[in-house]
């Protein structure tokens, strides 16, 4: 039998027709299992009217909504390759994806539509557009118009072998590529999901970081649906809706990046409400700092699980889980089932071979091998080779293994900084920068120096009313004795706000870009 992600909606309505499946409050919408599988068959059936076919591209440039939903079982189930595009991009950047995956649908909604406007207008080859608001502008289809008419779909042969979805990556450092998965990728994902996180049908599951992004998607939101869990749906990201939401629907489960977690926990309002039903918080991207696992504990009674990946790898690679996130703290624990992880010495002239092993507590870059690996990269033939060289993911993050074989993520290779001949972590200083209680976030990077080569600087978000400065900071530092002085920064900028992904990634690349008074 081939299980795809088209059939996991079967199964789920299958066994549980009268269990709600989505509550989607935005469009005041509650749909049990049998009600949304009727309209994933329907909106096949449209797509199918509308040409559609297997190996076509489906994308979306939406929020998290009930629509989001539908499209990713319909395109499943006609053997199409979902495409959920990041909904923050601008048209130029839009243009640039929808042009490079060779796009036949677009869904999107109303508050993206005047970026839909400017990226038609650039020009694109997109079959037909679909409106899934009220009032769907000229050349535009409506959605609801095409599922209501729609009588059902003509089955189509697909196999778990046939390909899934391509997600472009989030474009931390430059130019997004579309990932390729097949179906049977994030199905046996989903069971690994279900192992570490403990998912049940009694499960009332909230999505707040973005379904366009493979953390909420496959860590959280698919395997939650194929145990027959609830999914309230919050379209974006909101801290007092969050918490409100978490409270009257009774949320046993969540998945939040940290700065989505320090986010909340920093709301006025977070001890005002109950969050007593709220069994566990998974978390990815980066890691916790202590000081935000040991508040995030003290506050509430939920477990914590941590899962490090990558979208090429489903993505989870590794998990820590909740009895472990204070004795191995900053640590992206031990090598998920099925999965084998290396630390190997990186090799400047080329992919860094996976024989070439690091001893305990040596730093080299992370390599990777299990059944969720990405298909390749779609047109890029060469760059495929080199992430898959030897049969391993390389994952282009820096790392070791302790005794206890835990894996301890030390910075990408790229972002590493070199010192006066040393080399410098950025995520050591960041870290320490966190535990002062007037800092709400920081990123730290290497500017060129012409006597060090590099020197450390630090970008800083302080807490609403606070006064620190820089002085202050490096005080802290050394009063800390818990960095070399070499490691301190040797210069703070006082921000605003750090550049992120919408899975919550900061990207750095682009604080290059950011002005502010130097200190």
């Amino acid at each position: 039998m081939s299980v795809t992600v088209g059939s996991l909606i079967d199964w789920s309505a299958e066994n549980f027709p009268q269990k709600l499946a989505i509550i989607y409050e935005r469009k005041n919408q509650q749909w049990t299992y049998s009600e949304l599988k009727e309209k994933v068959n329907n909106l096949a059936g449209a797509l199918q009217n509308l040409g559609v076919k297997k190996g076509n591209v489906v994308s979306t440039f939406l929020y998290n909504t009930s629509e989001f939903v539908i499209a990713l079982f319909a395109a499943a189930k006609l053997g199409a390759i979902f495409n959920p595009i990041n909904y923050r991009l601008t048209a130029h950047e839009l243009q640039y994806i929808l042009n490079d995956a060779g796009s036949t649908v677009l869904l999107y909604e109303g508050v993206v539509a005047e970026t839909i406007r400017k990226t038609a207008d650039l020009g694109v080859n997109v079959d037909h557009f679909i409106f899934v608001d009220d009032d769907a502008p000229s050349g535009s289809l409506d959605f609801y118009e095409l599922i209501n008419k729609s009588l059902g779909f003509q089955p189509v042969e697909v196999s778990e072998n046939d390909l899934y979805i391509m997600m472009y990556t989030s474009g931390t450092t430059g130019k997004p590529k579309g990932v390729l998965h097949k179906h049977r990728d994030m199905v046996h994902h989903n069971f690994l999901m279900m192992q570490c996180q403990g998912f049940t049908k009694e499960d009332i599951g909230l999505t707040i970081a973005p379904l366009n992004h493979t953390a909420e998607l496959h860590t959280s939101f698919l395997p939650r649906l194929q145990v027959g869990a609830t999914n309230v749906l919050l379209h974006h990201f909101d801290t007092k809706l969050v918490l409100k939401t978490l409270e009257e629907a009774k949320v046993t489960h969540m998945f939040a990046a940290p700065t989505m977690v320090n986010m909340l926990l920093n709301d006025e309002d977070f001890d005002k409400y109950d969050l007593s039903k709220l069994r566990l918080l998974g978390y990815g991207g980066a890691s916790m700092a202590p000081v935000l696992i040991r508040e995030f504990q003290a506050r509430t009674n939920a477990g914590l699980v941590q899962m490090f990946g990558t979208t090429e790898m489903g993505p989870v690679m590794s998990v820590l889980y909740s009895d472990e996130q204070l004795e191995k703290a900053g640590s992206a624990g031990k090598a998920i089932l099925t999965h084998e992880v290396r630390i190997a010495r990186v090799n400047p002239d080329g992919p860094t071979h996976p024989d070439d092993l690091c001893g305990i507590g040596e730093v080299g870059e992370i390599l990777v091998k299990g059944p969720c690996v990405m298909e390749g990269y779609y047109k890029r033939p060469d760059a495929t080779k080199a992430a898959l060289a030897y049969g391993w993911y390389h994952t282009g993050d820096l790392g070791s293994l302790d005794e206890e074989g835990y894996v301890w993520i030390r910075d990408r290779i790229d972002h590493m900084i070199n010192s006066g001949a040393e080399n410098i972590y950025p995520r050591e200083v960041e870290d320490q920068l966190l535990e002062h209680p007037d800092v709400l976030e920081v990123a730290v990077i290497g500017e060129p120096d012409p006597k060090w080569g590099q020197i450390v600087v630090g970008y800083v978000v302080l807490k609403e009313g606070s006064n620190l400065e820089a002085n202050d900071l490096d005080q802290y530092l050394i009063d800390g004795e818990k960095l070399a002085p070499f490691k301190r920064p040797r210069k703070y900028r006082f921000i605003d706000i750090l550049p992120k992904t919408p899975s919550g990634k900061i990207q750095k690349y682009l604080l290059e870009d950011v002005t502010d008074k130097v200190v």
